[in-house]
């Protein structure tokens, strides 16, 4: 509709009118005289006109043109890009699929809104980014790999990308789980933002929950990650298993060994009953080890009816079996560095299983420990006796050690404040089995200089054998290359009889080691208890190396092979965003070839390999090879390296390590769908038009959207006023002076100028 009105200066109609009659009479009164009437006409006529262009810029007629606009609009649509999302929907879908279909559906049917409104597409998971330039195909190739969904964030932010713009509104899509939490952007925070702007939320959830709303799941957890056993040995497996939504339902279970071919071999079965909604239940199962080899022992649960997920339905622990393995069976009585090392180096070995029994020294009033189902029962190959007193373990029990080792087991005793003589065993049968001369004078006590050392001590080889060669061209250099100890036991002496041999001695000749045999069994004693130095200045291969060849002797093994490759990885079983190193190294610390041409493959589920890069480096005088595995999907993987010695007859050596990759993300371990909180969300803005839609419901979605787009539509009032725009004013100017100049002219011309 257009209207026309004036708009006079100063808005007075009067104040206008007397200018405008004032400029007539002047013009009207100042007009020359002049006898020809044609020409006084000209003159009187130019003026006027030129008092008319001025009376028009002073009452400044405006014309008003009213119409209906269409506002352009942003319609903001966020979509959910969460590894859940590759979960089942409940409806027979993948909810990915779903939420795709439901943008190509909404684009489609708004299209014909464009231009005016325009529609922005967000991603959003533990972080929200925005699509440029969005088409109905724009999520076809999106991956759903986030980790975590921060659904009360991806809310917000969708707000935030349409500030500055006429808001049509924000769909929020996805299955409404929240796994990533903020201090800062609590739930409530997000929902009073959401009242105070007045603009609709409309959501769409993707998925549905259990009747009862908690998804049916079992897991099987707390699985040892691995074991080192001895063939034929007895021993169980400890682990739980959890149960959702399973009350008063049976549950069975069975174990099976996998070997290193793949062939499955069940071995028990067990059934389970949940008692509660949410229950763990401790199980443990015994078995017997089976021979020598590498092997998975899987625990697996049934399906459980209407179960979601079954990935978390098994788990492995990796199991190493040997045959005639070392049993070590180690007795301290304080907790000191030396017992601390010493565990750590010997439980590097897999045929090496040891037992640690701490008897504090503290601990008088319960002595002697009842220790015969260990001693007697011949369940060890090998006995350490550490800083402890005989009467911890009382004289019949030490009688039953001193018959072990007549009967063939190995017997390490360390040094200590409470060993030997301190402690009381020259007044025991260990007298007789151990190689050295202790005091038999009840006299001697901790405190006396008669068998305690307490200065410096460089150990040197005092001949050449197995046990002390630390590898190297010169035994007695890789010695003296080793940090003093801080002190030692002071002997009586050895016992001068066949075998007994010192094996280590300080520089000024007190012995440090001592070897020899009772009876079947062999014993080593040793004087210090502070090799654990040999660590803090960067030894630790040595120190190994040493107490490794200390045990071999025990066991008889003093001769085996010593240039295996050995394989230690951070974890055998870790999630797949965990960062997993794996280094290669020779068993022997001299052997300076392995690293020359060895390769490291991972062998995965399907049986191909995938070449890992590797770098080497000297560490110490020993060489390493180090590699970094790259991120793997969930399955079983087989770390392989081989490398063959540099000379034309060595041949080719091979190891390798089994391990695991698990999904250990709630995107996944939560299967259910919490669409009651898109819903809240979206109830909060009901007084602006929000509300939840199902997937089936899109196009009642899109009717709404379209009603308020055309609802939204504005009047708008365009106003034209004289004079007031360059054009117009430019045109009332020039009319004025050419009027004027005109009139000048033909009076100038007539003589009347």
């Amino acid at each position: 509709m257009n209207t026309l009105a004036l708009e006079p200066i100063y808005g007075s109609f009067a104040i206008a009118l007397s200018i405008s009659v004032i400029l007539i009479v002047v013009v009207l009164w100042f007009t020359p005289r002049i006898n020809d009437r044609r020409r006084k006409h000209w003159l009187t006529g130019l003026r006027l006109f030129s008092v008319l262009t001025l009376v028009l810029a002073i009452f400044r007629p405006t014309v008003h043109v009213t119409q209906e606009q269409q506002v352009p609009t942003t319609l903001v649509f966020a979509a959910d890009q969460s590894l859940s999302m590759t979960l089942p929907d409940g409806e027979g879908k993948i909810r990915s699929e779903v939420q795709r279909e439901a943008w190509k559906q909404i684009h489609r049917e708004l299209e014909s809104l464009q231009p005016h409104l325009s529609m922005r597409l967000l991603l959003y998971g533990e972080t929200t980014n925005e699509i440029q330039n969005p088409k109905t195909e724009s999520l076809d190739h999106i991956e759903s790999e986030s980790s975590l969904t921060d659904v009360t964030g991806a809310a917000t932010q969708a707000f935030d990308r349409g500030r500055g713009e006429a808001l049509a509104g924000v769909i929020l899509v996805g299955d409404g789980k929240q796994t990533s939490y903020h201090e800062s952007e609590s739930s409530q925070a997000t929902l009073e933002m959401l009242r105070g702007l007045g603009i609709p939320l409309w959501t769409i959830p993707i998925g549905r929950t259990q009747e009862n709303g908690v998804a049916r799941d079992i897991a099987i957890d707390a699985v040892p990650e691995s074991f080192q056993l001895f063939a034929g040995n007895e021993s169980s497996i400890d682990f739980q298993v959890l149960a959702k939504s399973l009350t008063g339902v049976e549950i069975p279970l069975r174990l099976s060994w996998i070997d290193q071919n793949g062939k499955e071999d069940f071995f028990a079965t067990r059934t389970v009953v949940p008692t509660t909604a949410d229950d763990a239940i401790s199980v443990s199962v015994p078995f017997t080890a089976p021979q020598a080899g590498s092997y998975q022992l899987k625990i697996e649960a049934e399906q459980a009816a209407n179960e979601i997920t079954t990935s978390n339905n098994q788990q492995i622990a990796f199991v190493e079996t040997r045959e005639g393995g070392g049993r070590i069976l180690y007795l301290e009585g304080s907790s000191t560095m030396e017992q601390a090392f010493l565990r750590r180096a010997l439980r590097r070995f897999p045929d090496l299983d040891l037992d640690y029994r701490w008897i504090p020294n503290k601990s008088g009033n319960s002595w002697p420990i009842d220790l015969d189902q260990l001693i007697k029962t011949g369940k060890y190959d090998i006995f350490i006796l550490g800083d402890l007193p005989a009467q911890a373990i009382g004289e019949d029990q030490i009688t039953q050690l001193s018959e072990q080792v007549d009967a063939g087991a190995g017997l390490l005793t360390l040094g200590g404040i409470k060993a030997y003589q301190s402690g009381g065993y020259q007044k025991t049968s260990l007298s007789d089995v151990l190689p050295i001369n202790l005091d038999a004078n009840p006299d001697i006590t901790a405190d006396t200089d008669r068998n305690q050392i307490e200065e410096p001590l460089l150990p040197l080889p005092a001949q050449i054998h197995p046990i002390v060669d630390l590898g190297g061209a010169d035994i007695n250099e890789s010695w003296r290359n080793l940090p003093p100890l801080l002190g030692a036991n002071r002997w009586s002496g050895t016992k001068n009889v066949p075998g007994v041999m010192t094996l280590l001695k300080s520089e000024n000749q007190i012995p440090l080691l001592v070897i020899g045999e009772f009876g079947q069994g062999r014993v080593a004693s040793v004087a210090f208890d502070s090799s654990w130095r040999w660590w803090s200045s960067g030894k630790s291969e040595l120190h190994r190396r040493f107490w490794r060849q200390v045990m071999l002797w025990l066991l008889s093994r003093e001769n085996l092979d010593n240039h295996d490759l050995i394989i230690e990885m951070d974890s055998r079983r870790f999630s797949t965003d965990a960062p997993v190193n794996a280094t290669i190294t020779s068993s022997n610390p001299a052997d300076q070839t392995f690293v020359e041409g060895i390769e490291v493959t991972i062998e995965k589920p399907d049986g191909s390999a995938l070449p890992v890069s590797i770098s080497s480096e000297s560490k110490q005088g020993r060489f390493i090879a180090e590699c970094s595995l790259p991120k793997l999907s969930p399955g079983i993987y087989r770390l392989r390296a081989t490398t063959s010695d540099t000379t034309p007859t060595s041949s080719k050596r091979l190891n390798e390590v089994i391990f695991q990759v698990i999904e250990n993300s709630a995107e996944l371990t939560q299967t259910n769908a919490d669409p009651s909180f898109l819903e809240q969300l979206a109830v909060t803005t009901k007084p602006f038009g929000g509300r939840s839609y199902r997937p089936e419901e899109l196009s009642n979605l899109c009717d709404r959207i379209k009603e308020n787009f055309t609802n939204s539509q504005i009047t708008v009032t365009t106003r034209f006023r004289l004079g007031e725009d360059p054009i117009s004013g430019w045109i009332l100017f020039l009319l004025f002076v050419v009027t004027l100049t005109t009139e000048w002219t033909l009076r100038r011309r007539w003589g009347l100028a």
